[in-house]
């Protein structure tokens, strides 16, 4: 899989990109950073091809996207899971919200439970809340059940704004440990978030916004150390200091290491 931007001009009035280029292919993991309003859910939305595009071109697996026949390829290869997804559930149960999509595009009963229950074991998803209302489940099991609506189109590309948001320290493990094996298998992992530890933690690369623009585009640590946050400070002091942070990709990894000396 492989996605390009070359000199995109998009977005809305009140937020618009500006001379976005930028390339994607599998096993990519990479976040967008920056303050509210830099830009990150407009280029996430962007690279889904769901806002205005005013210039420039977009490329899926090496074809202009525009025509009927790449966008169909294009959408059935890609997942999008928006900051407040829950907003947009509709069904009676999480069963049929989670099943909606392969329902509509007529696939057999037998091959909707296959998937269904392969999605339940990956996420550890509790059987018991099927048959309840997705509006009435906690606010964990409404980014789970939007994940599972998501990987049960077994997309090879998925497209995350701010997914973990909201999660418990417990439920943001395991949606990342997830995450992790399905990066791990090959799909493409296209997120935001405003913490920079996930960011040092699980990101390949990492692309900075500010007002529209991409200002800085690379290694996570190369890039988090000249951002402000309290325990990326620490890395940055560890850093100055000479101490080898290459394996160290978290503040837990950081402690072990530290207690082990």
């Amino acid at each position: 899989m492989e996605i390009k931007l070359e000199k995109i001009i998009s977005g809305y009035s009140s937020e618009y990109l500006k001379d976005i280029d930028i390339s994607f292919s599998s096993n990519d993991w990479i976040f967008f950073i920056g303050e509210t309003g830099s830009g990150k859910s407009t280029l996430l939305q962007t690279i889904a091809y769901l806002t205005k595009i005013f210039q420039g071109k977009y490329y899926f697996n090496g074809k202009e996207l525009g025509n009927k026949e790449s966008l169909k390829e294009f959408r059935d290869k890609i997942g999008v899971m928006f900051q407040y997804t829950e907003k947009q559930f509709f069904c009676n149960s999480v069963k049929e919200e989670i099943t909606y999509t392969l329902r509509r595009k007529k696939v057999s009963g037998i091959e909707i439970e296959k998937r269904l229950e392969e999605i339940i074991e990956l996420l550890n998803f509790p059987k018991e809340i099927l048959k309840n209302s997705p509006f009435e489940i906690s606010g964990g099991q409404k980014r789970f059940t939007a994940l599972a609506s998501i990987l049960i189109n077994e997309p090879k590309i998925l497209i995350l704004d701010e997914p973990t948001a909201g999660l418990d320290i417990e439920n943001k493990r395991v949606f990342y440990n997830v995450l992790e094996k399905l990066n791990s298998s090959g799909i493409m992992i296209i997120q935001s978030s405003h913490t920079l530890e996930d960011v040092l933690k699980y990101g390949k690369r990492v692309i900075k916004l500010e007002n529209g623009r991409i200002v800085k585009s690379g290694n996570p640590k190369d890039i988090l150390l000249e951002e402000k946050s309290e325990s990326i400070d620490i890395f940055r002091r560890l850093s100055q200091k000479g101490i080898d942070l290459s394996k160290i990709y978290s503040i837990e990894q950081l402690c072990e290491v530290m207690l082990g000396e």
